[in-house]
């Protein structure tokens, strides 16, 4: 890329601005595009090596400085289908509606964190209030990330749910 330098009215030269860039010094497309819808479908484990699927959407809002990093706000809506067993009490849908923040860290990377209102409940999710972490990755329009959902054991029993999503943001 070449830069090119424009004549002040005073007369003096001053470099061309550069391009958008986050603080850290992340070009905007590795840092979060403001804001950001995203659609991320996977699979969700539990107790007993128990799978099922999950689908969440997201909303990143404008994303802000804070030190070396940025952060967004971050909205999002979920929903882990039922298992077909009698072992646990796994059999319902549970639908999650969860609000917090991500954080880039370094080139794409971030974590997240989130408090979620569960509708519905089974052993993996037995309480109203839960937790929602994440780790992850976002480059362009793809997105890759490793979320747990527990309510911290604070009802038993609740074992939570890992899940490995993908998706695509726009």
């Amino acid at each position: 890329m070449t830069t090119r330098a424009t004549a002040a009215p005073s007369g003096a030269v001053r470099p061309a601005a550069h391009p958008a860039r986050r603080p850290g010094g992340l070009p905007a497309a590795h840092a979060g595009d403001d804001p950001r819808w995203e659609i991320l479908a996977g699979r969700s484990r539990t107790l007993h090596s128990m799978w099922t699927n999950t689908v969440f959407v997201e909303r990143l809002g404008d994303t802000h400085a804070l030190g070396p990093f940025t952060w967004s706000p971050d909205l999002g809506l979920g929903w882990l289908q039922a298992r077909s067993t009698s072992h646990a009490r796994l059999d319902h849908d549970v639908g999650l509606v969860a609000l917090g923040a991500r954080l880039y860290v370094w080139r794409g990377a971030f974590v997240s964190g989130q408090v979620a209102l569960a509708l519905g409940r089974t052993d993996a999710l037995s309480s109203a209030g839960q937790f929602v972490s994440s780790i992850g990755w976002q480059g362009g329009h793809w997105v890759v990330l490793l979320r747990h959902v527990s309510d911290g054991e604070t009802h038993k029993p609740n074992h939570g749910e890992t899940m490995l999503l993908v998706g695509v943001g726009f």
